[in-house]
């Protein structure tokens, strides 16, 4: 009997807990590989809000680094190009490349997304 109530107790205790979500990090990254283009872009911050960035001249954009973003959300990155241009476009998730993307103007705006999951 004793073996049960322990067995009942530690399935309990182990019950209780409560599973924490994952959290990730994404950052957003724009390189401009033809002409030199203006550009603008929105992308996914914190708390499902959209973030928008431009215009935007320089060959290499970078976001900050957008973190707490939970398993089982998404996240995205909209260019819009401006007077002309190649573009390649990045999601990296928790430091590795998840997405990636091109456009070629005057084709946009293009969106890349990516479900977060463990």
């Amino acid at each position: 009997m004793k073996p049960l109530i322990y067995l009942l107790c530690f399935s309990l205790i182990f019950s209780a807990c409560k599973k924490e979500e994952k959290k990730h990090k994404v950052i957003y990254k724009v390189e401009v590989t033809g002409g030199h283009p203006s550009y603008s872009l929105s992308y996914s911050s914190l708390n499902n809000s959209t973030q928008t960035v431009g215009p935007v001249s320089d060959a290499k954009w970078l976001s900050p680094t957008v973190n707490d973003r939970l398993t089982g959300s998404s996240v995205f990155l909209t260019l819009q190009g401006g007077n002309g241009g190649s573009y390649k476009m990045y999601i990296y998730v928790d430091g590795f490349l998840e997405q990636e993307g091109r456009m070629d103007d005057p084709y946009g705006p293009k969106t890349i997304s990516v479900e977060l999951s463990d």
